[in-house]
């Protein structure tokens, strides 16, 4: 394997691990033989209550799938994907001499190491209609029986919003879901840099008190005090206002949640947050629900039959607002945003094993 070209499959690699992953856990492994790279989920990088089936692991493994056939083409390849039903490989991708990026496609290649999360609250301003066409017309071009729905009405962002922070008020009063989030929290700057697994505290944009109180809030005995007294409905309808001031959610939905349709939501998802970043646009993941719904047929016995009321009923506010011959799997907010006061540094050395 010649230099030049271990260079080329190195810059095809480092823009797949720049791809989104829960608490930036990348939970990948790459496996490099002659023209073709192997693409490895690593599961148990992924929180263990929410990561119902994989689904987590499989969805960043889509969109660091989607950032490669980018950068691929842009290092001169077709790249030839095949996505796998079973096995720890769960994509092999084949490189051919001879591609090249058109003008839609280098738009997106540009915005691989720009996009990032934005935690900031949004303006009120709807989407321009050259911006919406052009989000439809990325998604569709995935051609998969996924479905994707733009929720831009008020009330009905006003609605979902308020469903999607039903997970916020369960997790912040639920011992083991309390303990998986702060265990994840790290607060310097020096961590970040190192791009450690976890959430830096500067990119939830909490203000200088919050940031204190989060510092006794991980603390379970501080976190059950304050949830009797209504703490985690104030961040609830606080988050609740945040996500419906965006220009809209957007909801990807499939008829079924086996693995590849997984890897076809992540990779979905990078094209849509690609085009977004190109355009100046903001996006956060907020599907926390969605995920949640799912653990609950596997980690019974953790929740309260209060909370599993709660989580269905607020999974099925989200459900009436999108396909109801599809499954909501993922939710995001869209819309313009000042520059975060952090973003989370991806940047670790891939794990690239050249055989």
């Amino acid at each position: 394997m010649d230099t030049a070209y271990k260079e080329k499959v190195t810059k095809i690699l480092t823009a797949a691990a720049a791809a989104p992953s829960g608490d930036n856990s990348q939970p990948w492994r790459f496996v490099v033989q002659d023209s073709s790279i192997e693409f490895y989920a690593l599961p148990e990088k992924d929180n263990p209550i929410l990561n119902y089936k994989e689904g987590g692991t499989l969805i960043a493994l889509g969109a660091a799938l989607q950032n490669a056939e980018l950068e691929a083409r842009a290092q001169g390849y077709v790249p030839h994907t095949v996505l796998h039903e079973d096995g720890s490989c769960v994509a092999v991708m084949e490189l051919k001499v001879g591609g090249r990026l058109d003008k839609t496609d280098e738009f997106l290649q540009k915005s691989i190491f720009k996009r990032h999360t934005n935690r900031k609250p949004y303006k009120k301003v709807p989407l321009s209609k050259e911006t919406r066409t052009a989000i439809l017309d990325s998604f569709l071009s995935e051609r998969t029986e996924l479905d994707f729905s733009l929720i831009e009405s008020r009330d009905s962002m006003s609605e979902v919003a308020k469903a999607l922070t039903v997970m916020e008020e369960v997790a912040l009063g639920n011992h083991t879901l309390h303990k998986l989030f702060f265990e994840n929290i790290f607060w310097s700057e020096k961590e970040n840099r190192s791009g450690k697994q976890g959430l830096y505290i500067k990119t939830l944009e909490l203000p200088p008190p919050a940031q204190i109180l989060f510092r006794l809030l991980k603390h379970w005995s501080f976190a059950k005090l304050f949830t009797k007294i209504g703490f985690s409905q104030i961040v609830a309808k606080t988050n609740a206002q945040q996500n419906a001031a965006a220009s809209a959610l957007g909801v990807i939905t499939a008829p079924h949640t086996d693995r590849v349709t997984y890897l076809e939501i992540g990779k979905a998802l990078e094209r849509i947050w690609l085009l977004a970043t190109a355009r100046g646009l903001s996006m956060q993941i907020v599907t926390g629900i969605t995920f949640l719904v799912r653990s609950m047929e596997n980690n019974s016995a953790i929740f309260s039959e209060s909370e599993k009321e709660r989580v269905r009923a607020a999974y099925m506010i989200i459900k009436n607002h999108v396909n109801q011959d599809h499954e909501p799997v993922l939710v995001f907010r869209i819309g313009v945003g000042n520059e975060p006061t952090a973003v989370t540094y991806r940047h670790r050395t891939p794990d690239i094993v050249f055989v």
